[in-house]
């Protein structure tokens, strides 16, 4: 499938139709309803014969006032938060935009010309959506108010931002009640996204520029629009998007504002469920676990600075997400790329570590402690650490963030990146995007050409498996035992077992099948680690190399076969590089096989089993024994 796929095309094709049934069967009734409504309004509204963005617009009451203070010093402190090298990033692309070019997932549009901004344009609107979300969700805005201190410091940024507003509030194509409005220009969470941004702007232009007037009357209109359409029926981190909306747009206006303030606290309240009992949020995703964050930190100031309570289920929330950020904290300081997760979507870590402290959020957690609950567990200590994903899948009603990453590991050594994930491409339906979420993606072991749950479309999920783990300690040897099983046909159970001490980790894999099959262990090394293959004459030596030093070794033990090739890496959307990739194979129907990863001197390793148990592991000529799985 090189290209997007339709709805209806899912429906026929012999290979999506039944992953397709399988996501609707895990749906929400309220989700299903969701759907159902949002496709009658679609098909109803535009041809009714009344205006309904003349509805909304009438609701804009005459002399519109704003309160910005609360807002721009959240802001203030938020921009302060986020470092010197994103606010660079931020400014150079509000600069862009006062040249008519906008850049987003890594591709550049010019967006505006004599005949105004083409808001619905074909090069806007093509695979893949995300792209004319972020556009209508104005994330131009905040990259001048998150990069310039002051409106002064960019006015040719200002004009333009206040020109594209115009051509906005005055183009047909972008009016609510347009056909397909609920898909483009008027999608609820683009709609969440451009209030936040307008928000922002009108606490930040402060009086003098001419824009604040125009930019409080658009969040009216949003916010009023979003008020009507929350999605309770998506859910996930859509909702979260549309609670902290409200709560800026509310915290921006006295009368109606009220309202909103409410409505979007109880919505965050009702979305606090969605964090895990480590803190993490239950889609798994590191990328989106930020943004929600930042949600909710941004809710806790506003409320705060107004001298309001704040309720306890966004404190907690608050609290618990921000050690969970702690806690996950690699040695390089940046997300592992867990499920669907980039680079620069969501604040750097440490920024969003640093504006939970600004805001008064006392979370104190430990770098490199375990997440049971969300299944992520270190092996390792500071700058050499191993991390394992023994998790469950997303929640069932929203797979589209689901990997087939069971048992998945990552690997930093002397603090930096060497085995990484494979990160997003973007969420149009293509062969990319499907590897992207495939086992072949992530550093974990498959059986013959078999997807452990199968993955299409751009979200689409099928039969899940639900891994288990634990980890224990015996004789100072640290063990992760995880395992899953998948069926039906072809069936199979995969185990995984990570020993760790001081500096070597021990990775076994057992695969037991009803048929014969190969067996793949797969490793991809992040994109600036050299692999340099040695051999001590007794077995095979993979060294992982950051220029001329080496950081750690790769022994694989009970392979077949261990070969090197390239995999595809894609660390932000639109954007895919080169990287090396280490595959061990072997066949049959009960399979065993693993490999030792070492910081210290190069070993050559042998190891024992009884085909359950790892029974002892021999490092040159010091043979140590290993405790066995309780």
């Amino acid at each position: 499938m090189s290209g997007g796929q339709s709805r209806l095309s899912q429906l026929t094709d012999t290979e999506t139709a039944p992953l397709l049934y399988e996501t609707v069967r895990n749906m929400e009734t309220r989700q299903l309803l969701g759907v159902a409504d949002r496709t009658l309004r679609q098909l109803v509204v535009p041809s009714l014969p009344l205006d309904a963005d003349q509805w909304y617009d009438r609701k804009v009451p005459s002399g519109l006032a704003i309160r910005p203070g609360p807002v721009r010093g959240n802001t203030t402190t938020l921009r302060r938060c986020l470092g010197s090298e994103t606010r660079e990033r931020y400014r150079e692309r509000a600069d862009e935009t006062a040249t008519g070019t906008v850049t987003l997932l890594d591709r550049s549009l010019s967006v505006a010309g004599e005949d105004g901004v083409g808001w619905l344009d074909e090069s806007v609107l093509e695979p893949p959506a995300m792209w004319a979300l972020k556009f209508h969700g104005f994330e131009f805005l905040s990259w001048a108010t998150l990069g310039y201190d002051e409106p002064t410091a960019c006015p040719a940024v200002v004009e333009t931002v206040e020109d594209w507003l115009t051509d906005w509030d005055g183009a047909d194509a972008t009016r609510v009640g347009a056909p397909g409005y609920l898909r483009r220009a008027w999608t609820p969470h683009a709609v969440s996204l451009r209030t936040i941004n307008l928000v922002r702007l009108c606490a930040w232009v402060r009086r003098d520029t001419g824009v604040e007037a125009l930019a409080a009357r658009l969040v009216y209109r949003n916010a009023a629009f979003l008020a009507n359409h929350v999605e309770h029926d998506v859910g996930g981190n859509h909702l979260i998007e549309n609670g902290a909306a409200l709560v800026m747009a509310g915290t921006l206006f006295d009368g109606d504002g009220e309202g909103w303030l409410q409505q979007g606290v109880d919505v965050l309240v009702d979305a606090s469920d969605q964090f895990l009992a480590d803190g993490g949020h239950f889609e798994r995703s590191p990328m989106y676990h930020g943004i929600a964050l930042v949600r909710y930190l941004t809710a806790v100031d506003l409320l705060r600075r107004q001298g309001r309570s704040v309720p306890p289920e966004l404190r907690e929330v608050a609290v618990a997400a921000t050690e969970f950020l702690q806690r996950l904290s690699p040695p390089d300081g940046r997300i592992p790329l867990l499920n669907d997760a980039v680079f620069g979507e969501a604040p750097p870590l440490p920024a969003v570590l640093r504006y939970a402290d600004a805001v008064g959020v006392d979370a104190t957690a430990t770098p490199g402690e375990s997440m049971p609950a969300s299944g992520y567990y270190w092996l390792g200590e500071g700058d050499d650490r191993l991390l394992v994903d023994g998790g469950q899948p997303g929640p069932a009603h929203l797979p589209g963030h689901t990997h087939n990453d069971q048992l998945s590991v990552a690997f930093w050594a002397d603090g930096t990146r060497l085995l990484t994930d494979t990160g997003t491409p973007a969420y149009a339906p293509t062969n990319r995007r499907e590897y992207a979420r495939s086992v072949r993606a992530h550093n974990t072991v498959q059986y013959g050409d078999v997807e452990p749950m199968p993955v299409g479309g751009s979200y689409l999920l099928g039969r899940r498996v639900e891994p288990t783990a634990t980890v224990t300690e015996r004789d100072g040897v640290a063990l992760f035992d995880g395992r899953y099983s998948r069926e039906p046909s072809p069936r199979y159970s995969h185990r995984r077992r990570v020993y760790h001490d001081e500096d070597w980790w021990l990775v076994w894999d057992t695969v037991d099948a009803d048929e014969e099959a190969t067996v793949t262990s797969r490793l991809h090394v992040a994109p600036d680690i050299d692999v340099e293959r040695g051999d001590d004459g007794r077995q095979p030596r993979f060294d992982l190399r950051d220029g001329g030093s080496t950081l750690a070794s790769v022994v694989p033990l009970g392979a077949a076969t261990a070969t090197v090739a390239t995999s595809e890496y894609c660390p932000e959307y639109g954007r895919a590089e080169s990287r090396a990739k280490l595959s061990f194979q072997s066949e049959g129907s009960a399979v065993q096989l693993g490999f030792l990863l070492s910081t210290g001197a190069p070993r050559s390793v042998a190891v024992d089993h009884d085909g359950t148990t790892v029974a002892g592991l021999s490092v040159d000529d010091d043979y140590r024994s290993l405790p066995a799985p309780e």
